[in-house]
């Protein structure tokens, strides 16, 4: 075996070992400042995998994402303060609501070949929710936002309730959107979402069904940003409007494209980039979103399948056989 090959072989392993070092290390590390940092990154994560599924793998620029993951916060929350329910059952209550308003939202955006439909619509959305929200001041408390003062309840015999708690379940909702591109990506349905990204009209040409593969896509990658969010309001206590602005969406296109759209591990990496590294090193909000478009721009000049898709090229590269030597000649 050649250096090249091994090296192509165990870098992935060493990738998921990583990975796993980043969920215990919070955890096992004893402060609660890096469990919280650790929760946010997962809940990022976990928001950033979601929206790769309808960006990455179908190609389809939905501007609501933002949108539907303030909606699973603010939806869990009332069912929780209003409603009496459960934690755990305003999460897959939020999500079915979600998938409701995708379906309905997504039917006409996405009749038509091409993404700008998809885009302005869904931006209208967006926005839409977001001036509800700050207006509904009965429901959602306006402008100034929402106090969350609930917690998540005990689960077999395990408290939540914590900040320890809370970030399991964090790290459960990235394993769980990460679980569920993974499936997509290996059956026939991702296939056919790669083709519709690839060339709509040629997929339709082989039978592919494209307005039902891009709305399923965009069903369940909202549904999926409204479960990140049920986890959102207790890890912050608080909701307002900005949740759901556009912005927000934004950063997760870069987030994406950052670590590599249609990857499976690349909006994990770019959540780490984006958000882990400048948290670490302290820096602002604002300087952040500054950095990220510089980034945002020297990726798409320089590497435009983002950090693990220039990964993955290079390890294909490693991964090539020898060239054979040529036979010699008889005699020679």
């Amino acid at each position: 075996m050649s250096p090249s090959t091994a090296a192509a072989r165990i870098l992935p392993l060493l990738s998921w070992l990583v990975l796993a070092g980043l969920v215990f290390v919070p955890v096992y590390g004893g402060s609660r400042y890096l469990i919280y940092i650790g929760t946010l990154i997962a809940l990022q994560a976990a928001l950033a995998t979601s929206l790769n599924l309808i960006v990455g793998y179908t190609g389809q620029f939905a501007m609501s994402h933002a949108a539907f993951y303030g909606f699973g916060a603010y939806a869990s929350a009332i069912l929780v303060n209003s409603a009496g329910l459960s934690f755990w059952w305003s999460i897959p209550a939020a999500m079915l609501a979600a998938a409701a308003i995708a379906a309905v939202i997504g039917y006409p955006a996405l009749r038509y070949t091409g993404g700008v439909y998809l885009a302005l619509i869904t931006f209208a959305f967006g926005e839409l929710a977001r001036l509800t929200a700050a207006n509904w001041q009965d429901v959602t408390g306006g402008p100034m936002g929402m106090r969350v003062t609930y917690v998540p309840e005990a689960l077999f015999g395990f408290n939540f309730g914590n900040g320890r708690g809370m970030y399991w379940i964090a790290v459960g909702m990235l394993l769980v959107s990460l679980g569920v591109v993974f499936l997509v990506q290996r059956s026939r349905f991702g296939r056919a979402l790669i083709a519709v990204r690839e060339d709509e009209v040629l997929a339709s040409f082989l039978g592919i069904d494209v307005m039902r593969h891009k709305l399923m896509a965009y069903v369940i990658s909202s549904a999926l940003a409204a479960m990140v969010g049920t986890l959102y309001a207790p890890v912050m206590s608080f909701i307002s409007p900005d949740l759901l602005s556009v912005q927000q969406t934004i950063s997760l296109i870069g987030v994406v494209i950052l670590g590599g759209a249609g990857t499976l591990a690349g909006p994990v990496v770019g959540t780490f980039v984006f958000l882990g590294i400048p948290e670490f090193l302290r820096i602002e909000s604002l300087y952040r979103l500054i950095v990220l478009g510089v980034v945002i721009v020297l990726m798409v000049l320089l590497m435009p399948r983002g950090v693990v898709g220039l990964s993955n090229r290079v390890l294909k590269r490693w991964q090539r056989p020898a060239p054979a030597a040529l036979p010699t000649e008889a005699g020679g």
